[in-house]
């Protein structure tokens, strides 16, 4: 391992009087990173962390509700210059919203890449690795993923002018064509956004990470937090509110999932790496890591569901509009009858009692735009991710070393539901006594409603039965 590069340089003393930049810090991803480095590497330089004004809220603002946590570019020439001594740059921002209009994907997750290398090409003079942070679904149409840069789609330079020359309702309309039918304009964008990577690392010292479905943290700095609604998060949560009653998908799928503080220290390492151990390597070298797990370890659809039901049924919500309960299916037909008599129908109702009495109504979320990952699987290949922690000399194994059992059920999942019900609904502990009896009372009427809904049933098809017989 060190012997590649002469010496060894631990990961602390890498990091020491460095100064950091990174953008997307905000963000589920860059909050950890945040806390790791600065709980890890004590010597660590400035870090600058790269924000905008959003949503109505200052950057002043977003500044204090980051340090208060549990755990495009748009800069002035000073702000800038301010960088020239910075050594490592993350560049985690991105826009993961897969409902994006290709105008926006192109502009957050391409130009963006683009426009911070220039900046740093141009302006810092002792950088000494560089991470962008992809996504393993950046090429989906390969059901087995190597670590290595597969062929572009398109010439991101010329889809980077056509957001200057058409409007956005015509890049929507050519999506399908430019994009060679991605299945949204987030993997599209991503996916071209290595491209740009490629085309730089002849002048930046580049490494790109690919994370597969980032959630909950396994270990640091605590198990289970997680701060948003993406992806199976909101699943799970609209499923314990009693929102959600099925799902188009194949129960028995699997999907990647990889806990956040893995990630990170995968960030961190392959920064590390590209800095020390690959410093002198050659132009054109790009390292890529894949941050997932094995196919083995990663977990059924049904499985998850099913430790998710215990988990709301020991813990549920206190807000929670129904009894947790509904089953994926993958018949075309009983899912839309499920979804028309389960879902779209009692929300339709509901949302006219909530309406009578002057309240804001529900808003019935869809999971479509999560259909084509949970009714396909991949395989990743992460010999280079995994060889990372490999490199490292005991200590540094101890704190940037990871673990991962052979199933992420079990304590993972049981651990991130109470902290989804104290972080993200907002749920102090106080109210599980209230909630389990607010779900004994729901499963009692539930219970009711299904006897008089059978006995109903039972007679209309005995009053039909002697009606004919008449």
């Amino acid at each position: 391992m060190a012997a590649q590069s002469g010496c060894y340089e631990s990961v602390t003393d890498f990091y020491a009087n460095t100064d950091v930049f990174l953008t997307g810090g905000t963000g589920f991803l860059g909050k950890v990173l945040l806390e790791k480095l600065l709980r890890s590497c004590p010597d660590i330089g400035r870090i600058f962390v790269l924000m905008r004004n959003k949503r109505g809220k200052s950057i002043e603002t977003r500044v204090a509700e980051l340090v208060s946590c549990p755990l495009r570019l748009g800069m002035y020439e000073e702000d800038i210059q301010r960088l020239s001594n910075v050594s490592v740059a993350f560049h985690l921002a991105a826009s993961v919203r897969f409902d994006d209009p290709l105008r926006d994907a192109i502009k957050t997750n391409i130009c963006s890449t683009q426009e911070l290398f220039e900046m740093l090409k141009t302006t810092t003079t002792k950088l000494r690795a560089v991470v962008h942070v992809s996504t393993a679904y950046s090429n989906p149409e390969n059901r087995h993923v190597e670590e290595k840069l597969y062929p572009p789609k398109y010439d991101w330079k010329k889809l980077v002018q056509a957001v200057d020359r058409y409007e956005p309702e015509t890049l929507d309309a050519l999506m399908q064509k430019l994009s060679h039918n991605s299945p949204n304009t987030y993997t599209y964008t991503k996916g071209l956004a290595e491209q740009v990577c490629n085309d730089y690392c002849n002048e930046l010292p580049l490494a790109i990470v690919r994370p597969s479905v980032v959630l909950f943290t396994i270990q640091e700095p605590m198990s289970g937090w997680v701060d948003n609604f993406n992806g199976p998060t909101g699943m799970l949560v609209s499923a314990g509110l009693g929102i959600t009653r099925t799902a188009y998908l194949r129960p028995r799928n699997r999907i990647n999932i990889i806990p956040v503080d893995v990630v990170v220290k995968t960030i961190i390492l392959a920064a590390w790496k590209r800095g020390t151990i690959e410093r002198t390597y050659g132009p054109s070298h790009l390292p890529i890591y894949n941050s997932a797990v094995t196919y083995e370890q990663s977990l059924e659809y049904q499985e998850m569901l099913d430790r998710g039901k215990e988990y709301l049924y020991a813990v549920p919500f206190s807000r929670m509009i129904w009894v947790p309960r509904g089953y994926p299916t993958d018949w075309k037909a009983l899912y839309y009858f499920k979804l028309i008599f389960t879902m779209l129908l009692p929300s339709f109702l509901l949302d006219l009692l909530i309406r009578m009495f002057g309240h804001k109504p529900l808003i019935y979320g869809s999971e479509m735009s999560l259909r084509y990952f949970v009714r396909h699987e991949w395989e990743f290949e992460t010999k280079r991710t995994d060889n990372l922690a490999e490199l490292l000399d005991e200590k540094d194994r101890s704190t940037f070393g990871w673990y991962m059992p052979r199933s992420l059920t079990g304590k993972y999942l049981e651990n991130a539901y109470l902290t989804i019900r104290r972080y993200l609904m907002k749920d102090p502990d106080e109210t599980i006594p209230y909630a389990k009896r607010k779900l004994a009372r729901m499963v009692l009427a539930d219970r009711i409603i299904q006897i008089i809904a059978c006995c109903l049933t039972l007679v209309a098809v005995c009053r039909t039965m002697f009606a004919g017989s008449l």
